[in-house]
């Protein structure tokens, strides 16, 4: 006579199977979680704020979160503000990292995947003491503009500048190939609101700012504005084109993807024009 099944044993080997298939393909036993990509910003008032009252209303702070973030379906978002140094070595180290509004350049397209770009109506000046005026009158054109190049060869010039940050391929390549010394590079959560600081102290003659800068610093930094003379340069143009950015990984590459319908949308049209008074070419 045989022995008959234990009145469980069906049943657990049921439950087993099932558990062994489950185990097998976690995909068919939970839902794949979304990828993450980092929004890196960093304190730029007014395209970025991260510090202060106004904490997330600058124009890129709100493109960012209300145009370009609820339209990249498929992924969790995460916005982390870092000071420039950091947020150039964590779009080379992060495989989820990626910028709204980056400058392109030689390096950066080397460990960058890079959107279209979309311009921004805004330039770097350089911001000198009014104290100074005739020593750089000489280095003026007709207009008022002076070369940067032909600034940073006059004696004894000291230059300030924010470590990590880029202001457009031809002037990172004209810093990029100053020699030793001539540069002082400051890293900080704000290195801008240190070297206005530093001029308005005297310990460097002059530094590259956005032009809206100033107006939003100068009271932290101990500054009056009547002491100083911002600069056009000679080497800018009127605009400058902002793109997004994302680390060359297979992440970063889907990312640039989907943000190019995106930018090319009436809705991020439409947000542009809102928040600056300009519309991206189609």
């Amino acid at each position: 006579m045989r022995p008959r099944p234990h009145p469980f044993a069906a049943v657990g080997l049921a439950m087993a199977l099932a558990a062994l298939a489950g185990w097998a393909s976690p995909s068919l036993a939970q839902p794949a979680t979304q990828p993450e990509v980092q929004w890196l910003v960093y304190e730029l008032p007014p395209l970025y704020i991260t510090q202060g009252p106004r904490q997330g209303q600058g124009v890129l702070d709100r493109l960012l979160r209300e145009v370009l973030i609820p339209r990249l379906p498929g992924l969790k978002h995460l916005i982390v503000a870092l000071p420039p140094k950091r947020l150039e070595a964590s779009l080379q180290q992060l495989p989820n990292a990626c910028v709204l509004g980056m400058l392109k350049n030689a390096d950066r397209e080397t460990y960058l995947h890079f959107s279209r770009p979309f311009p921004i109506h805004a330039t770097p000046v350089l911001m000198v003491r009014r104290a100074d005026a005739e020593r750089w009158r000489p280095l003026l054109d007709a207009q008022g503009r002076v070369s940067l190049k032909a600034w940073l060869q006059q004696p004894a010039t000291r230059f300030g500048l924010a470590e990590g940050r880029a202001y457009g391929a031809a002037l990172d390549e004209l810093l990029d190939a100053q020699p030793e010394g001539r540069v002082n590079k400051v890293t900080s959560q704000n290195p801008t609101l240190n070297l206005m600081q530093m001029l308005q102290r005297g310990r460097i003659d002059g530094l590259l700012v956005m032009p809206f800068e100033p107006q939003q610093l100068h009271r932290e930094a101990g500054l009056d504005l009547a002491e100083t003379n911002l600069l056009p340069l000679q080497e800018q143009g009127p605009t400058r084109e902002g793109h997004v950015a994302c680390a060359k990984s297979p992440l970063g590459a889907q990312v640039v993807r989907q943000a190019e319908e995106v930018l090319t949308s009436e809705a991020f049209s439409q947000g542009m024009k809102a928040r600056t008074g300009s519309t991206p070419p189609r």
